[in-house]
């Protein structure tokens, strides 16, 4: 099958297109896969490298003056992790020091990426003798400038590891749809990939799950569920990928194929944990009681509520969570079975994924790269995908005024400009939601399947497979 052309397929690429002589010719020569890998991998590395440039003034100093970190839109978990994780100490995962150090917030897997990458920082750039620093108290070693400069070299190391992981994720998305490798373009050249790429780990789950759609394309049904049950472990979106495949496979007539995919995400997500509780029982559970005892955080609806003076506690906002994950899932099942055409994998999964976003206790910016790598194969239409990103990056500097206190009104606690920078993201979110359902619905609509050639590219198992009712139609 030819690969197709963005600028011949998509009316948004062939109008911008014509700035530079317009949409390619009926006879030219026909374009190689490898040439839009190389092109993706290209333009992926100039993206990381800009996020990093943007990350300079932080760097300079600003992660540890105050607001300035939000002052100059370049804030990042990962400097701060350095110390909390009690990283400039040598501390182990899921270690606490004989409680010098609280459990740790982050996951087991994003635990274990930490320290390595700390001690590979410390090994390449040198480090004072963390025994000297266990006898001050951890508010001075925080303070410490030594301390400081380490962090800054810790979050160098991790930004290579995360471009590495960014660079993956756009290799595999090329290798997924293998007739439509220019669609991987849409996550290259993402705005959000630039701006948020290196404020926390997000990106390493989000190559777990980009592999798990490469290795599900190419039918490695155990493969693809060690990889979501990985990518659920560092975070837990992966896990829903998995109940959709399973939807998928139920309505194709093909439930045993999705057994070993099942049987792989399960035993790789319980061994990372048994492992943890095992080896690191107060730290492991330390996570989990944060995780459900926590408030609600920044990004979330529940701010906006909040703007209206009503503040949610834990229990209630894990009580909605809980319930409408449940919805989430019976709307995703319903639509996976009332269709007249099976949807696409990447397009279920999207709006399943999309829906549990909406209701996360915490949605900083960085937790859009759970979307980019499914949103540029369910709606590989640039417009669609430019007003979503659109509305993450009024939403990004939102959230660093709104932390930085910038926006608040004269001597009150609203932040009107936060609260809709929100809503608009909401919204963002809610239209490419509304073209994947239309595209679904009406598949001469899809820009995947619009020429009635092609049926799911990252379908695997189910790609061309007939549904049951359609067996039993024909039969």
């Amino acid at each position: 099958m030819p690969v197709t052309r963005p600028s011949r397929s998509d009316e948004f690429a062939a109008d911008s297109s014509r700035a530079i002589g317009g949409p390619v010719g009926a006879y030219a020569r026909r374009p190689r896969r490898s040439s839009a890998l190389i092109t993706v991998l290209l333009i992926t590395t100039v993206a990381m490298s800009f996020g990093v440039l943007s990350k300079n003034a932080c760097a300079a100093g600003a992660w540890w003056e105050g607001n300035q970190a939000y002052a100059n839109v370049c804030e990042s978990e990962l400097p701060q992790s350095y110390i909390d994780l009690g990283l400039a100490e040598q501390v182990p995962p899921l270690g606490e020091d004989a409680g010098r150090y609280p459990g740790p917030a982050v996951s087991v897997p994003t635990a274990v990426v930490s320290y390595v990458v700390a001690r590979m920082s410390q090994a390449a750039f040198g480090v004072q003798d963390p025994v000297d620093r266990d006898d001050s108290p951890v508010a001075d070693v925080a303070v410490d400038p030594a301390v400081q400069a380490e962090a800054v070299e810790f979050t160098a190391v991790a930004a290579v590891l995360l471009a590495l992981a960014a660079l993956a994720c756009a290799g595999l998305l090329v290798l997924t749809h293998r007739h439509r490798p220019w669609d991987a373009l849409g996550f290259a050249a993402a705005p959000v990939l630039v701006l948020s790429g290196l404020i926390g780990w997000d990106l390493l789950p989000a190559a777990c799950l980009c592999a798990a759609l490469w290795s599900w394309s190419r039918r490695r049904l155990l493969l693809t569920g060690v990889l979501l049950g990985t990518g659920a472990a560092f975070s837990g979106f992966p896990s829903v990928v998995l109940v959709v495949l399973v939807l998928l496979s139920l309505r194709a007539g093909r439930g045993a194929c999705v057994l070993p995919t099942v049987a792989g995400a399960l035993l790789a997500w319980v061994g990372i944990n048994v492992s943890a509780a095992l080896l690191g029982p107060a730290g492991w559970g330390s996570y989990w009681s944060d995780r459900i005892q926590s408030a609600p955080g920044t990004g979330s609806l529940w701010e906006v509520v909040a703007a209206w003076g009503w503040q949610a506690d834990a229990i209630l906002a894990n009580q909605v969570l809980g319930i409408g994950s449940l919805v989430v899932l019976v709307v995703t099942g319903w639509l996976a079975f009332s269709t007249a055409r099976r949807p696409r994998v990447t397009q279920l999964a999207f709006l399943a994924v999309a829906g549990m976003l909406l209701l996360v206790k915490d949605a900083p910016p960085q937790t859009a790269l759970w979307l980019l790598p499914l949103a540029v194969l369910a709606r590989p239409h640039w417009r669609d995908l430019l007003i979503w990103q659109a509305c993450e990056v009024v939403y990004f500097l939102a959230w660093h005024w709104h932390l930085g206190g910038f926006t608040l009104g004269g001597g009150t606690s609203q932040d009107e400009v936060y609260v809709l920078a929100i809503l608009l993201r909401v919204a963002g979110i809610g239209w490419l939601v509304a073209m994947v359902i239309r595209d679904i619905r009406a598949p001469w609509q899809d820009p995947v399947r619009a020429d009635g050639t092609v049926d799911d590219p990252a379908g695997g198992v189910l790609d061309g497979v007939q549904d049951v009712r359609e067996r039993r139609i024909l039969s």
